[in-house]
């Protein structure tokens, strides 16, 4: 069961380092995946919104950034999805990390800090990936821009 946060002041403290922590790293991914037209700030604000909303509990929640990438995800998703772009690879995870690694040149060790993995975990999802990328995913979207973070 999740732990609450009593202390609103150290909750909203918490939140403002976390956004300050993964804000550029998340504006980043989104770039990759929707371009730089406004949609990847939009994406990004979306979640540090529903974050926001749902900090307390996050915060008891094992892996804070776990959530909050899964919610970054979802959102680009949603994006995407109205932009005609969508992906429809069940595989997230392992397209997350391509993106991270494979087009944007993060470092594996902040990727997976970003995702809310291990850095096992991470490597694990690349690997699944293969060098050419996420070969099971069909989604006829755009190709990424290459940018670094």
């Amino acid at each position: 069961m999740p732990v609450r946060v009593a202390d609103g002041r150290t909750a909203l403290v918490a939140f403002h380092a976390f956004r300050t922590l993964y804000r550029e790293g998340y504006l980043a991914y989104a770039t990759a995946r929707l371009g730089a037209d406004g949609a990847a700030e939009q994406a990004v604000e979306d979640t540090l919104t529903a974050l926001a909303v749902r900090w307390s509990i996050t915060l008891g929640c094992p892996h804070p950034a776990a959530v909050a990438w899964r919610l970054l995800s979802e959102s680009v998703d949603h994006i995407a999805g109205a932009t005609g772009a969508a992906c429809s690879c069940r595989r997230r995870c392992v397209s997350d990390a391509f993106v991270l690694r494979g087009h944007l040149r993060m470092e594996t060790t902040r990727a997976a800090e970003l995702m809310g993995l291990t850095h096992g975990e991470f490597l694990v999802a690349l690997h699944t990936a293969g060098d050419d990328g996420p070969g099971s995913c069909s989604c006829g979207a755009p190709p990424l821009r290459r940018t670094g973070v």
